[in-house]
């Protein structure tokens, strides 16, 4: 089963500016689902409801929860299968073992409301595809035209050449800011 896009056609529609020609609406779906997954990739977050079992490693007798909004914890166990019990403050966990050790937590977060910067963020980046110009998306770096003693000259953003649905700088770096915080020595593997 597919993630939900983080963003809808009417997300993409307000973006524009304008209502999707014919063609437009039989691209917008892949393309915000396309969209979606790379702002997933590249935050490291879901941003929908799920649920995740990770291995963490324990430093100062706390692991931080990838994830978030947290919104209930299953179980915590060690490598050996032995519960812990555990208190939990947001996406930080509070445990009474070793700081070498290790924990499997299985915990489910996410919300229904995609934050709006992400929404309008994906909603966009699907946009910029639909405003390429069609020399952009056929290959063209640079044009220029002169006529007489003028001359026109364009140059195309190197993420529009060949009309690639791809992150901006500035996609990356909303994107950067929804990383969960790293903490020194945090291991996470995906169970």
């Amino acid at each position: 089963m597919s993630n939900p896009t983080l963003a809808s056609q009417e997300d993409v529609v307000e973006a524009l500016g304008r209502a999707l020609t014919s063609e437009e609406v039989t691209r917008v779906v892949a393309m915000l689902t396309k969209a979606s997954e790379l702002f997933r990739l590249r935050s490291g977050q879901l941003f929908t409801p799920g649920t995740s079992t990770v291995r963490l490693k324990v430093n100062a007798g706390t692991v931080r929860l990838p994830q978030s909004p947290v919104t209930s914890v299953e179980s915590v166990v060690d490598d050996c299968g032995a519960v812990i019990p555990f208190t939990r403050f947001d996406q930080v966990l509070t445990l009474h073992r070793l700081s070498h050790e290790f924990v499997r937590v299985s915990y489910s977060h996410g919300s229904d409301d995609v934050p709006d910067l992400v929404k309008v963020t994906v909603a966009e980046i699907a946009a910029r595809v639909l405003r390429i110009d069609p020399r952009a998306a056929a290959g063209v770096t640079q044009r220029s035209t002169t006529t007489g003693p003028f001359t026109e000259a364009e140059t195309f953003s190197a993420y529009s050449v060949g009309g690639q649905l791809l992150l901006s700088p500035d996609d990356v770096a909303i994107a950067n800011s929804f990383r969960a915080p790293r903490t020194s020595g945090t291991i996470v593997m995906r169970a």
